[in-house]
């Protein structure tokens, strides 16, 4: 599922005004799933994080936070390019035993270009 559309409207969050940026916001790809009861009702839904952040105009953000993107607010703290998210990932990779948030460079294929990992700003498609 890939959410898609232009901001041309104010984006009201609480007692704040967004003006509209009239930009053409295009969201990473998700997948949705839907758990239904034996009668045929909706119990729950279940949207996933974007499968490929260098999908889309949101730099990475999925769902409403990358509506929210595209509506001209920030993504905050938890999105790619921030200084402290990378921080994070490449402490709680030197300490270890907390998993990791991509692959060691020597499982990485050849083919793969970007050199991007976890947090970092995405590489520009157009340069690799």
């Amino acid at each position: 599922e890939r959410w898609e559309g232009t901001n041309s409207q104010p984006l009201q969050i609480g007692p704040n005004e967004l003006p509209p940026t009239n930009d053409n916001v295009k969201l990473p790809t998700h997948i949705m799933s839907a758990n239904w009861t034996p009668e045929g009702k909706i119990k729950y839904l279940c949207l996933s994080s974007p499968l490929d952040r260098f999908e889309g105009t949101t730099k990475g953000a999925g769902a409403i936070f990358g509506l929210l993107v595209g509506g001209g607010l920030s993504a905050g703290n938890a999105s790619v390019g921030d200084g402290m998210f990378r921080f994070q990932q490449r402490l709680t990779h030197l300490i270890g035993g907390f998993g990791r948030n991509w692959s060691l460079e020597e499982d990485i294929p050849s083919w793969w270009k970007s050199k991007s990992r976890g947090a970092d700003v995405n590489d520009d498609p157009n340069n690799m």
